[in-house]
């Protein structure tokens, strides 16, 4: 690896969160095309009173390429993997560092 490729692969990034408030998911969608996947988040079925009808409300939706798709799916399955602890699935370093925010 050049000296230019160990600097890139050591780039500090900061995260900025534009909303630190998070909201449940029990239950998602998935949507797909040849280029994208979308999933679809939902807190659970709600069933409307006046109709009797059971509706998914959907709170969130996230879009992303296949290859993001498969970053992802490949973060999930190392945490989620039997044995794996949670924190020490992912470096320290790769961490988000959330602040700790008074309620």
């Amino acid at each position: 690896m050049s000296n230019q490729d160990n600097k890139t692969a050591q780039q500090q990034i900061k995260v900025r969160y534009s909303e630190t408030t998070a909201l449940y998911a029990s239950q998602f969608i998935v949507n797909t095309s040849a280029d994208d996947v979308t999933i679809n988040f939902s807190s659970g079925p709600l069933s409307d009173p006046a109709t009797g009808e059971t509706m998914l409300p959907v709170h969130t939706r996230i879009a992303m390429t296949r290859a993001g798709a498969q970053r992802l799916q490949a973060v999930l399955a190392r945490i989620l993997s039997p044995g794996a602890e949670k924190k020490e699935s992912i470096p320290t370093q790769a961490q988000a560092k959330i602040p700790d925010i008074e309620q």
